[in-house]
């Protein structure tokens, strides 16, 4: 029997696929104002590095299918940052009924604590963490939790000070994806320009950028309104689609940084069998 072939999919930035790869098409960010936003940690413990007044999109409680979130973010190790010294970062959501007091846990819906300890090789620059999302213990689903926060506070643990934390992220989904902005708040030019593929019979993508051969995009398809991904032919599959449910696909053309309007482009509704 003749192996299978497996097409493989990237996404990119720059012609070559260097500048911000990644074989999962960008999620949305879920938090709002951090595309400039930026926070420097002090010496007090538990302090807030972003607050709930400057990050927090009321659009997140209407956020559904969700089955994981991860939290990610940029931290700038300053040369002068004493190595062994860690720097654990809270996200904290709360409901209403916590009434701005991020100390108390009674009211959580969800939380993420990251922990990382200073290393040689970290001072002078900018690394990327990225920490998965748990819901609080009275919730069954995330859909349920996302529905009930009314808060998210960004806090250091420690009183590790000098570190200088930027382009936070909040997203559905394990896996973490290149920043992006809020739905209100992306434009065309945010999206990836290019689009990589090649063939093989690995069932796993390659992360070497040299792998695939890139391409312009030209086309951003979308799955219920959401960004899934692109093309530089009207091509492109679909995957992991539940069974037994209807989807609204929709095709954009991109030309630069100009997208045409979704209402011009192919909308149609498919019912994959049971």
């Amino acid at each position: 029997m003749a192996d299978k072939n497996y097409l493989h999919t990237a996404y990119a930035n720059s012609a070559d696929g260097t500048d911000g790869f990644t074989t999962v098409y960008p999620n949305l960010n879920l938090l709002k104002n951090t595309r400039t936003t930026s926070a420097t940690s002090t010496s007090s413990a538990w302090g807030t590095l972003f607050s709930s007044s400057q990050i927090y999109d009321s659009a997140i409680k209407s956020k559904t299918g969700v089955s994981a979130m991860t939290f990610s973010f940029d931290v700038f190790v300053p040369l002068n940052a004493k190595v062994g010294n860690s720097f654990p970062v809270q996200l904290k959501g709360q409901s209403s009924q916590a009434h701005g007091d991020v100390g108390t846990n009674d009211y959580n819906t969800i939380i993420c604590q990251s922990w990382r300890v200073i290393e040689q090789s970290d001072l002078g620059k900018t690394i990327r963490i990225s920490v998965p999302i748990q819901i609080a213990s009275k919730y069954k689903t995330f859909d349920a939790a996302l529905a009930d926060t009314d808060s998210i506070t960004i806090r250091q643990v420690t009183d590790t000070s000098g570190l200088v934390y930027s382009t936070i992220k909040l997203e559905p989904g394990s896996t973490a994806t290149p920043y992006m902005p809020s739905s209100s708040e992306v434009t065309t030019a945010d999206w990836p320009k290019y689009v990589g593929t090649y063939v093989d019979t690995n069932q796993t993508s390659s992360t070497e950028p040299s792998k695939y051969d890139w391409n312009e995009m030209k086309y951003r398809v979308y799955l219920d309104g959401v960004p899934v991904g692109g093309s530089k032919l009207l091509s492109f599959d679909l995957e992991n689609l539940k069974a037994g449910t209807s989807y609204n696909v929709q095709v954009s053309q991109i030309n630069g940084n100009v997208e045409s309007d979704k209402s011009e482009s192919i909308a149609f509704k498919t019912t994959l069998p049971k």
